[in-house]
């Protein structure tokens, strides 16, 4: 899009790039549903399927970081028709792939088109909307929830009706509209280039990746083998994971330019909400991915009811953080964090119970509204805690929204990562794989009451307030870690 295109041409482009969110946030969210049909149509094992879903998530976690930077240097038309195009040809390919091993292949390019779409496309709306920047960017953010309610329903429907490749087809003609779009009613060069050199921290980009991908590996060997566990080779994956995560934190405290800032990784108290994070993504992107495998082998829905079960959900996780973003200064940080963290809790002790059904009086709820029931306890959770969590980090540094935001992201999309595989090894130590859920549901209780004392010590809202005003009295010359320090001693002194 041009700065200065004509006003119905611009209008033209938002919408063609909210078409792009759209997709990408559709095929983040459609695959869930197809993980019975893809074992069995790909005579695979469920440990091989679930990385259909985690080499998606791994390449989002690198395109993140990367995509921005691309997006300045190249221009932001120039990275989104590649994205478009690279999505649109693999997903093509991921609907002919034979095997299941061509289909994580080209399910990680396909990330790569997915993942840089939205940086690109933020970019595209800021440089032509700049009078009204912040209400089209709304606009924008908006569509990726819309797409978790689409993309199940629309797998299950697709499911039902023809197979799970008609999940990765639909893509193509909507890519090539985009595509054509922006060529013939987009043209020009791009308005926003840069003439810099493009600085990729490969090795800290590598270390992070690889310790994730060594850690996914050594659990998906025993998944498919359990007597693995015994493997040395198992256990040098572990012993090179945690290798690579120390590795990566001395780098990125040591390197000026690295891929994440050290102050925002592990400085205070950016420490304590990134570990929330990733815990908080492991809990719950692990329960979702799963709920509509869960609702096939524990209740015998359909795949198109399986998928649509999540849509309550997702109705409620918006509908309540809408309202709490209004009052999350009213409420605080801790207290909407901790009160959507007991909502996702009771979601996964009800779980747990492993109920067929359950009946209130003469009324009997079985199934599919037990299920979509249940799960919508968490989703008003999620939708609670979601708008605190969010600007809780961002409010101890203003200035670095950008970052802390892809960190926070990066860290939710690893912890799910993980948590998908952690499930997938599991439940390969059951016979029966709904009972085995029912025990998962458990440790994901556990493992939420692990970040209670993480959320205590997150600042609250008043005391961020309160620290900023102090750091923006004192000289420009002095650094945030200088102003920081001298606000502790100021009220040691005063408490003296």
């Amino acid at each position: 899009m041009l700065r200065e295109s004509p006003a119905l041409l611009r209008h033209v482009g938002f919408f063609l790039a909210a078409l792009a969110v759209l997709m990408a946030s559709i095929d983040g969210t459609i695959t869930v549903v197809a993980l019975p049909q893809l074992t069995e149509s790909l005579d695979t094992s469920l440990a091989l399927v679930g990385w259909t879903l985690t080499s998606y998530q791994l390449v989002q976690i690198v395109m993140y970081p990367l995509a921005g930077q691309l997006s300045d240097m190249f221009g932001r038309r120039r990275v989104f028709l590649f994205c478009v195009t690279t999505f649109t040809l693999s997903s093509l390919l991921c609907g002919l792939a034979p095997n299941v091993f061509v289909l994580i292949v080209f399910r990680a390019v396909q990330a790569v088109g997915g993942g840089g779409l939205l940086p690109s496309v933020i970019g595209l709306i800021a440089d032509e909307y700049r009078q009204h920047r912040a209400q089209a960017i709304g606009l924008i953010s908006s569509i990726m929830p819309i797409g978790s309610i689409i993309g199940p329903n629309l797998g299950g429907f697709l499911l039902e009706n023809w197979s799970w490749r008609a999940m990765f087809f639909i893509n193509v003609p909507i890519g090539i509209l985009l595509v054509l779009g922006f060529v013939f009613l987009m043209p020009g060069a791009d308005s926003q280039t840069s003439n810099k050199r493009l600085h990729v921290d490969a090795i800290g980009l590598l270390q992070f990746i690889g310790a994730i991908v060594s850690l996914m590996y050594g659990m998906t060997l025993i998944a498919d083998n359990p007597s693995q566990a015994f493997s040395p080779l198992v256990w040098l994956l572990f012993l090179f994971s945690v290798v690579l995560v120390v590795a990566f934190a001395r780098h990125v405290r040591r390197t000026p330019n690295a891929i994440m800032e050290y102050h925002l990784l592990a400085g205070r108290p950016f420490l304590a909400a990134n570990i929330y994070n990733f815990f908080f993504g492991a809990v719950t992107m692990g329960f979702y991915s799963f709920i509509p495998f869960y609702a096939v082998v524990k209740y015998g829905l359909t795949p198109f009811e399986s998928a649509a079960v999540l849509t309550p959900r997702a109705i409620v996780v918006m509908a309540s953080s809408a309202v709490a973003s209004l009052y999350v200064k009213r409420l605080g940080y801790r207290v909407p964090m901790l009160i959507g963290m007991i909502f996702v809790g009771a979601t996964f002790v009800l779980m747990a119970q492993g109920w067929s059904s359950v009946d209130l009086g003469v009324l009997a709820i079985q199934g599919f509204w037990l299920l979509a029931i249940i799960i919508s306890i968490g989703g008003f959770g999620m939708g609670l805690a979601n708008p605190a969590s969010s600007n809780a980090a961002i409010d101890q540094a203003p200035d670095k929204a950008a970052s802390i935001t892809g960190i926070r992201g990066v860290f939710r999309l690893a912890g799910g990562t993980i948590s998908i595989s952690c499930v997938v090894l599991a439940l390969s130590f059951f016979q029966d794989q709904a009972a085995g859920l029912d025990v998962i549901f458990v440790v994901f209780t556990a493992v939420l009451l692990v970040t209670v004392p993480l959320v205590v010590l997150i600042p609250e809202a008043a005391a961020t307030e309160s620290r900023l005003r102090v750091v923006r009295s004192l000289p420009d010359s002095w650094s945030r870690s200088t102003a920081t320090e001298h606000t502790g001693r100021r009220r040691a002194a005063s408490a003296d």
